[in-house]
């Protein structure tokens, strides 16, 4: 399995299908690109899972006893 190299473009093009594939589907979250001398060393990918307040199980149970 070689990596062409030398060919800046072919690096560039997969460079950005990486930081498409990374916002691919992210809902809440960031993608961070880390650059050093110029060129990208680093892209990471941090996603968030927010739940609704209303679909928490808990708080359905204890509002229930209280009420009643």
């Amino acid at each position: 399995m070689s990596r062409q190299t030398n060919n800046p473009a072919n690096d560039s093009t997969h460079t950005l299908r990486r930081i498409i594939d990374a916002l691919d589907d992210l809902e809440f979250g960031a993608v961070e690109i880390t650059v050093h001398h110029g060129r990208i060393v680093q892209i990471e990918r941090r996603e968030k899972v927010r739940f609704d307040k209303e679909h928490r199980p808990n708080e359905e149970a204890s509002a229930s006893t209280i009420r009643d």
